[in-house]
């Protein structure tokens, strides 16, 4: 009898090694630009990055897939009343790349500022889940004031327009366009308004967190420092880019803020141990074993380097190297600064 087989992109990091111990599942990989060539193996498992939608359509176009999943956190490229309709199931990895995000971010503070200037300084964080709160305890241990806003967090949270005063302002909100509390356009031209000269914006969650005509607005405003992983419309071609390729007092990256070792690694392993429970597979070793001491990328120095290829490609009028770079990204060194337990 054969086995249910599971498909992972290519590239995908610690997958081949993580997934070897399964003993239940065939796991076969694809090139990641490419998951509609494998519809013809009739899988039952397809793990995919998150610019595939999962929707009825994809239902359809996959019709012996029965678990769609992604090694990130992000869950708005899916459609989750299609999947109730088509009887599929939808999993990923919450949480994962919040320790990599959060160091992220920590660098590109260094970038502008020195920890003697940061702490003088006060960050506003815009959504405290696992990013920001991981974010948050870098900068309690660097003794950085902060403050959050978050709606579904009563205690502490301050008003958005607080957040706004404050010297740095960093998002790390969900993109929801539904329930209480949305946070597609969440800061609109009026919020950006309130921004003082100087400020530091920092967005390493969704690019539709504002319009394209905020955006704009963002990028117009030189009296701002700009870092950047994620963009509206993303990726960013045209004149945006070619305006962006100019900015001074701006890092722009190619949506790899989450893509440290562990982050990538850690997003792998926790999809895994779903799996296993799912297909009563062994327990995996412990996830220390899976990381490797070496990595090309340091995340103490990678910032200006990412930033100065996207600003070529996009003075090149190369418009593809941005997916190029997201989906062929190595594996960056973590700093240790963030406890994920």
């Amino acid at each position: 009898m054969s086995l249910p087989i599971l498909f992972y992109p290519e590239g995908t990091v610690g997958a081949s090694e993580i997934f070897s111990h399964f003993r239940n599942l065939d796991v076969r990989s694809y090139p990641a630009k490419s998951p509609e060539e494998i519809e013809k193996f009739k899988p039952t498992v397809l793990i995919a990055n998150t610019r595939l939608k999962v929707n009825q359509e994809t239902c359809r176009m996959f019709p012996s897939v029965k678990i769609f999943a992604t090694v990130s956190s992000g869950t708005d490229h899916v459609n989750f009343s299609d999947l109730k309709k088509e009887s599929r199931v939808f999993i990923n990895s919450p949480g994962s790349n919040a320790g990599s995000v959060a160091e992220y971010c920590w660098v590109s503070l260094l970038h502008f500022f020195s920890e003697e200037e940061l702490r003088k300084k006060k960050v506003g964080i815009i959504g405290f889940g696992n990013t920001g709160k991981t974010f948050a305890k870098i900068l309690e241990e660097k003794k950085v004031p902060y403050i959050y806003n978050d709606p579904f967090i009563k205690d502490h949270s301050q008003p958005l327009d607080e957040i706004l005063k404050c010297s740095i302002v960093s998002l790390h909100v969900p993109l929801t366009a539904n329930g209480p509390y949305p946070t597609v356009n969440i800061l609109d031209k009026d919020k950006i308004s309130k921004l003082k000269e100087d400020t530091l914006l920092i967005n390493t969650s969704r690019g539709e967190v504002w319009s394209e005509e905020t955006f704009q607005t963002i990028l117009d405003r030189t009296d701002l420092y700009k870092v950047m992983d994620v963009f509206y419309p993303e990726p960013p071609k045209g004149k945006i880019a070619e305006q962006m390729a100019s900015l001074e007092n701006s890092i722009f990256t190619p949506h790899i803020a989450g893509y440290s070792q562990l982050g990538r690694l850690l997003g792998t392993y926790k999809l895994a141990e779903k799996l296993c429970i799912l297909y009563k597979e062994n327990k995996l070793p412990p996830l220390s074993k899976f990381l490797k001491s070496n990595q090309p990328i340091s995340t103490e120095t990678f910032l200006k380097e990412e930033d100065q290829k996207l600003r070529e490609s996009w003075k090149n009028a190369d418009w593809e190297y941005f997916e190029r770079r997201r989906n062929s990204y190595p594996a960056r060194k973590d700093l240790g600064l963030a406890n994920l337990d």
